[in-house]
Order: C-alpha cells, then structure tokens, then sequence
C-alpha cells in the first residue's frame, strides 16, 4: 500500500507558533502512517522535528528583505523561479503530494507560481494588520496582490477571525475559504515540559512567577506588557522568553520604568514547556494575532492564562473575564493582579477540536472536496 504523501512548506524552522504548528502537525500524519516531509527556504533550525519527518531545503536564490509587490518586479520573477525549483525537487525526490501546507506568506506567495497538486495556503496572522501600512499608503494595490496570492489555492485560517478578515478585504471571489485552528499536542507538551527542571538556572520558583512567551516584535506589544507591571506590587518576577528586533529596547524600558531587577529576559528557549508549565500565569499582551499558539499551550499544562482582546485568536480560546482591551496598561495590570489573587478561576481547559490528529484529518478532508 503506498503512503499518501503530506508536505509542510515553510521558510524556515524557527521557534514561532507556525513552526510549532508544523513539526506538531508533521508528527500526527507520521503516527496516522503517512510519508511526511517538511520543506524550507533557509537551513535554520531551532525547532527539532520527529525523526520519522524528512526535511529538505530548497534555499532562495536571492533573499528579499523588503517585498516588492509589482508582478513584473524582479522579486516576482524570483520567486517563480523559486517555485520550480521546488516543484522540480519535489517530483524528483517526494513525488505527487496528497497535501502541501504553504505556511507564512511570503511562502503563499511563492507557491502561488507553484504547479504542484493539492496545494493550502495557511494563514497563521490576519492580513488587515499583517498589511496595515501598505493598506494605508497603496490599497488598490495591494489588495490586487493579496488577491493574486490567496486566489491561487484554496485557504486555510487559523482563526474564524482570521478567516472573516481575509474574506472581507479580498472578497468572497477566492478559492475556497476554511478556518482550521491550530493543532495542540496535550502528551508531547507535557512530556517536554517534565523534561529538565529549569527553575534553578533562571533564578525561579515553581509557580514563582508570571510569564510571556513570544518574539519581541511590535505585534507581541511588550511595551503594554511592562508598563502594566509597573503599576502592579510585583509580588512576583515577569519572566519573558524570546528574542527579536525590540529586545534591547525593552531592556532600556525595564530599566526606566524601575523595574529591571523583576524582569527576567531569558531569551529563545527550544523548550520552553518547563518554564511555561512552572508559571503561575501567563500573559499575552498582542496588538493582534492570528491564533495564540501560546494560550493553548498553556492550558494544556494547566495554567491559569489571560490575554489582550485582540483581533483575531484570542476571544475563541478565552472567555470574556480572561481578556482585556489592547492598550489599556490600567486594565491589565487589574487584571494581572485580579488573576494573580485568584488563579483557579482564569484556568480554561483545552478544547479536545484541537488535538493533533483532528486537525490533521481536518486539512485532509478540505483539501479532498473539490472546488466548484
């Protein structure tokens, strides 16, 4: 009996939600018996994948750091090439896929030149705020080359929210449309998180301390984050895990706002369950998002979670008392310490629709109905 193919396209195996949801993905279909390959644009690798997934690398030719939205741009031109030659090496070296995941944009645009079958294009953020600038500056635009984008291959949000963006700002004249959220691992997250005891080497104490998980980008809004815990008695340490562009500023803004010997910067974890699972509370501050990969992770150990309201994920994984308005310093660090004093009540449980292998059946059965 020959395996059916599944194939997961990425840029690259960083420690993002989209790379989590790949090598979370890539290991159900290999323990539902599949042949699975993870395909990236660039060799980095701080994510491990189950040693049953094959990877691959098909590098750029050129990398683009700023994208250049003209069909006739020698970006455009670049990126066909770039999708022949993974469409030829995957003929070569995979065969036909039953499935192809293209993750983060840049790669749905790529593979939009792509003449490979069964193809889904995953949304991981909502495009209005993904785009929000060049809306601003260029719509006609811009909207014209998300459409050449997303048009190409049915869609896949990981969010309702997500999904009513992108319908409302490119119409309803795309191929298909889903939402299928992001799958969670409840057994690999906690086999991860019992792996090593970290507690010591950061200076902790199990459920000693509030944590936030994310890349220090302007989307993940650590500035909100510490200037709302600036004004709570900060009973316990704000540890945060990550890296990016924004660290050493936040740094500078700890240091400012008095509060740089409460706050702990622990960088990129590749686990960083054990931290996650030793949290009292977690804190998601977000400008917006398109899941929250973090918040289901959270509940899958256990711990007690709040967030901002943000668009587009969080309201679906949190009930209302959980969330706060975006931007507000004043709310959130009441709601800091509200949850602090009664963490029980901001527990949530993980919804069993996201378990691995109902996502990954999910996926398999959208990309089987043929579009009309």
């Amino acid at each position: 009996m020959i395996k059916p193919i599944i194939l997961l396209v990425l840029k690259a195996l960083e420690g993002r939600g989209a790379e989590r949801m790949v090598a979370t993905l890539a290991r159900a279909y290999a323990d539902m018996g599949h042949s699975v390959h993870v395909l990236c644009l660039e060799s980095t690798q701080k994510m491990p994948l189950d040693y049953r997934v094959q990877h691959h690398v098909v590098a750029y030719t050129q990398i683009h750091n700023k994208a250049i939205f003209e069909e006739e741009s020698e970006q455009a031109a670049g990126y066909r090439t770039v999708a022949k030659r993974i469409d030829h090496y995957v003929l070569k070296n995979i065969g036909v896929p039953d499935l192809i995941l293209a993750n983060i944009y840049k790669v749905n645009w790529i593979m939009s030149y792509s003449q490979l079958p069964n193809i889904i294009n995953v949304l991981h953020t909502a495009l209005s705020k993904q785009f929000e600038q060049q809306l601003l500056d260029s719509p006609n635009h811009i909207i014209q080359h998300l459409k050449k984008v997303y048009g190409a291959h049915p869609c896949s949000c990981v969010s309702d929210g997500a999904c009513k963006d992108l319908l409302t700002l490119i119409g309803n004249n795309l191929n298909r449309t889903t939402t299928i959220y992001n799958p969670c691992d409840t057994n690999e997250i906690k086999k991860s998180a019992a792996q090593s005891s970290v507690f010591e080497r950061f200076g902790v104490t199990a459920k000693g301390y509030i944590i936030h998980v994310g890349s220090f980008d302007t989307m993940k809004n650590h500035q909100d984050l510490l200037r709302a815990y600036a004004k709570t008695d900060r009973q316990l340490p704000l540890v945060l895990v990550g890296e990016g562009k924004l660290e050493d500023e936040m740094k500078q803004l700890a240091t400012q706002l008095g509060i740089d010997n409460s706050v702990k910067f622990l960088g990129f974890q590749g686990n960083p369950y054990p931290l996650i699972a030793g949290a009292a509370l977690m804190v998601l501050t977000s400008k917006f998002e398109g899941f929250g990969y973090v918040i289901v992770e959270a509940q899958a150990l256990g711990v007690p979670v709040i967030s901002t309201d943000c668009p587009f994920g969080p309201r679906e994984l949190l009930p209302e008392q959980n969330l706060i308005p975006v931007d507000d310093t004043d709310a959130l660090a009441t709601l800091m310490s509200q949850a602090l004093a009664n963490l029980d009540d901001y527990k949530v449980q993980l919804n069993n629709r996201l378990l691995p292998h109902s996502i990954a059946r999910h996926y398999l059965k959208f990309v089987q109905v043929k579009s009309v």
